[in-house]
Formats: C-alpha cells, structure tokens, sequence
C-alpha cells in the first residue's frame, strides 16, 4: 500500500494530530477533516521517493509541479536512497547547499519551513553546552492556573546540579514557570520572582550519559507529579500557583544551564497528557505529535523550528543540532 500524508495549508494554530512546519499542517487530524475548517489534499506517494514540501504563494491548489503557483508545492526525489535525497535537497536549496549528508539537508530544510518525509528529519537531537547556550521562545509558554504537561527526553553529560529545564534566565518579571533539576534525584518548580516552589524526589538517582523520558504533569485540580522513565515522585504536590507571566527560555532558568542533549520536547497548556495520580506512565512512541493546547514542540530535527508552529525560536550562543538519537 502506497504511503502518503494529507497535507493543509495552516495559517491558525496547530492540529491535534498533525506535525505543523511553517504554514503547512502536516498528517491526519485526529478530530476530522471537516472540523478544521481547511482544504487538505492527501500527498504524492512516498513509497516512490523522499518527498520534501513548502509553502508557496498563490491559490489554494497544492501540486507536485515544482515552479506552479499553489498553497503547497511538492518535490520528491527519484529513490529511497540518501544520495537522492541529498541531490534533491540540493536541488531545492539551490546556493545555500551543497549538504555532504542527509542530516544536514533536514536541517536546512526544518530551518527554512519545509518538511520532508526523510526518516532523520524527525530523530535528531539538540546539544546545549551546560555553560552559556539556551533557547528564547516568543511569544513564549504561559503555563497559567489549570492544567499542563512538560515532557521530552533527556541526555545530560555532566552533573544534575541547578541544571535548568525551562524558565526565565532572570528573576524577573514575576509570574513564569521555572522547572529545573536540583541535584539526581530531585526536580524543582518554582514561581519566578516569588509566590511557591515545589520539589519533586525520585526514588532513585538519575543517571548521566543515558537518555531517560521526563514528564512534569499537572492536573486540572493541581495534582502534579514528575516522572522519570515512567517512575512517578515519591510523592505529588498540590499545586494551584498561577504561572501568569511567560516562561520564555529552554535549557536555562535563572541558576543554571542544561548540559547535553534534548529531543521531543513537548509543551502543553490548557490539558494535561498524562494523570497525576497515576504511579506509572508509559513512555510515548517517538516522533511525538502536536496535541490539543501544544505550545511547543521540538523534535530534535533543527535548533530553531517549533513544529506546533506559535512559537518564534532563537539560539543563543550555538546551540546545535546532532544525529545522536534516543533508542526509541
């Protein structure tokens, strides 16, 4: 059976169940076609050939023509092999090329808001130094009074101490979500600039050197617990503190900087994913998806792309991307 995804021209937020890459929506929505309010045209066989895809300007017909006016233009190189999907990203990229390998050309392309059904373009990973480097979302996450999930893997180089997840690089303004690890076994909330905090202990040490799941979960009635690798707190927090400022900067909050690498890093606001007061959790299947409320998503493919599409990302001090991926 042929392999081939719907497609949607998306200026709006993102769609439960699609992959958002600048203004295209990407895959099957899982609340309709007809709910979405948009034309969707199911895409070019990719059993054929990698397929890359963009956003053009024009009328409101996609085509596989490359050249053709249409709120979709498709290009889909002649085999399954990475030479062709090299020459073909090279082709699309024109002087900003030549790529030397397929991890490069995802890159490119995820950077430049195109997507392409390239496997590597969604398993990668981002380094972050531990020193200086981090990432600034605008407009940002307000995380605010209800529900919420914070989740992603993680492979930290060095140590758990004050090594941040998301906040704000300074005390200041008051209001935003702050969530770092404290030391190897406990991860800390905190309100910035005041008002409560909140520590999570695991059971056992995290360890360094090895990729391991976080989830950070909030129920609508506050119950809110950490797990790491499905393993919940040894205990969960009520916490109704209203987040109402914008949590702003990933890998970094004000004491610290995260050392190593993140992938899949998914921010969702106004629903939890998971439940509190469950013990266990299974880890997702990778790539994850855009949910209903998701705010950010990062898969690893390319420093600066947010593929829930809201979020404008802007790397701070060389934070790269690399193929070192999760053994999902």
């Amino acid at each position: 059976m042929a392999t081939a995804r719907p497609f949607a021209y998306n200026i709006g937020p993102g769609i439960t169940g699609t992959d958002q890459v600048g203004f295209l929506a990407v895959g099957t929505p899982t609340d309709g076609f007809a709910t979405t309010g948009l034309e969707w045209w199911n895409g070019p066989d990719e059993d054929l050939g990698y397929v890359i895809a963009q956003s053009v300007p024009g009328d409101t017909q996609p085509t596989e023509i490359p050249g053709v006016f249409a709120s979709v233009g498709f290009f889909r190189s002649d085999a399954l092999t990475n030479p062709s999907f090299i020459n073909i990203a090279n082709a699309v990229a024109g002087p900003s090329g030549p790529f030397n390998t397929a991890n490069a050309a995802t890159s490119w392309l995820y950077d430049n808001g195109y997507w392409t059904s390239y496997p590597e373009g969604i398993a990668g990973s981002l380094v972050f130094n531990g020193t200086n480097q981090s990432l600034s979302l605008s407009p940002g996450v307000t995380f605010g009074a209800g529900a919420f999930t914070v989740e992603g893997w993680f492979f930290n180089t060095l140590n758990f101490t004050t090594r941040g997840i998301l906040g704000s690089p300074v005390t200041s303004p008051t209001g935003c979500l702050n969530l770092y690890f404290a030391n190897n076994t406990t991860i800390t909330s905190d309100r910035n600039g005041g008002g409560g905090s909140f520590s999570y202990t695991m059971g056992s040490a995290i360890t360094t050197n090895a990729w391991h799941y976080l989830i950070y979960n909030r129920n609508a009635n506050g119950v809110t617990a950490v797990y790491i690798d499905g393993i919940r707190c040894t205990a969960t927090s009520s916490d109704t503190l209203n987040y109402n400022t914008s949590t702003d900067t990933v890998s970094r909050y004000y004491g610290g900087f995260w050392p190593g690498y993140w992938t899949n890093m998914r921010l969702t606001v106004g629903t939890a994913v998971y439940n509190s007061s469950s013990l266990t959790q299974s880890n997702p299947t990778a790539p994850l998806t855009v949910l209903a409320n998701t705010k950010y998503l990062m898969l690893g493919a390319a420093v600066t792309t947010d593929s829930s599409g809201i979020q404008t990302v802007t790397n701070n001090n060389g934070v790269t991307q690399s193929s070192v991926l999760v053994p999902f």
